[in-house]
């Protein structure tokens, strides 16, 4: 069997941002990122800019790295806003927040999940209740993407809230 390189580019379907980001726009995330307060964070060292739209926005436990792309940022479509899904709305502040609170500091706890929609809803719901700087909408909106994940998989947040790293950060 012959090995295929595939080539893959970030294609939201316009559900996030996929303009480049500016500079004043990789500052403000630097300076959010500064302000979480991590464990274990040294100067920005886990930080990897994708902006050339060949990856998406993640986090990856096994490298301790943050990949920032263009699709940090929300929608930019403001004539559907009350239309759009959680997800899409989120702010650039709540994707860091989903991937720094949310997604690491469950890693560095070795508190992640198995299953992909568990540690994508318990990072949401981490980020919107132990993420600094967070405006109440932006909170209710992570809460929002948690659930909606959920309910597309036909799972309740109740029944599995035990399971999930959400009680303290």
């Amino acid at each position: 069997m012959e090995y295929q390189k595939k080539s893959y580019q970030v294609d939201t379907g316009g559900l996030r941002g996929e303009l480049p980001l500016t500079d004043f726009q990789k500052q403000q995330i630097e300076e959010y990122i500064s302000s979480l307060s991590l464990d274990n964070l040294k100067d920005l060292e886990i930080i990897r800019w994708v902006d050339d739209r060949q990856l998406n926005t993640a986090y990856s436990p096994g490298f301790d790295l943050l990949q920032i792309g263009s699709d940090v940022m929300p929608a930019n479509r403001s004539d559907r806003q009350g239309t759009l899904s959680a997800n899409t709305r989120i702010t650039w502040k709540g994707s860091i927040a989903h991937e720094l609170v949310g997604h690491r500091e469950a890693a560095l706890a070795q508190k992640t999940q198995l299953q992909p929609i568990l540690e994508e809803a318990q990072a949401s719901i981490r980020a919107a209740r132990f993420a600094p700087l967070l405006t109440s909408a932006e909170r209710y909106t992570l809460l929002r993407d948690a659930i909606a994940r959920l309910h597309k998989a036909g799972i309740k947040v109740r029944q599995i809230k035990h399971l999930l790293h959400i009680n303290h950060r």
